[in-house]
Parts: structure tokens; C-alpha cells; sequence
């Protein structure tokens, strides 16, 4: 296996539902509302396996 990591926002609003609910994060019970803050956000690093998105980091700053 081969994690390639991305700064480019090309992830769906169902791969980041699918990821938060994972790990049994209660945002992915709202996804329009967290992918629309990941979406505003300034810096997002996501993790990949091929297709699937396995991980992120967000970034918060003052701006």
C-alpha cells in the first residue's frame, strides 16, 4: 500500500462522510456543514490509498 498525500481540495462530500464516520467522529453526521468548512478552509492535506481517501489534516489560521 501507497499513501500519497494532496494539499488539492478534490475530495466529495461522501469520501469525508464516509472517513469522519469511520472513526465514529459525530461531524459526519452532518456532512454538508463539514464539507463546507473543509472547503473554506485554507489548508487541507489529505491521505490517499489510490482512490480511497484515508486520512486528512486541516488547518486553522487568523486569516
Amino acid at each position: 500500500m501507497t499513501i500519497h498525500f494532496t494539499e488539492e481540495k478534490r475530495f466529495t462530500q461522501n469520501q469525508v462522510q464516509q472517513l469522519f464516520l469511520s472513526v465514529h467522529w459525530i461531524s459526519g453526521q452532518y456532512p454538508q456543514r463539514l464539507y463546507n468548512a473543509l472547503m473554506h478552509s485554507s489548508t487541507v492535506i489529505t491521505a490517499w490509498d489510490d482512490e480511497r481517501l484515508v486520512g486528512l489534516a486541516r488547518v486553522l489560521d487568523d486569516s
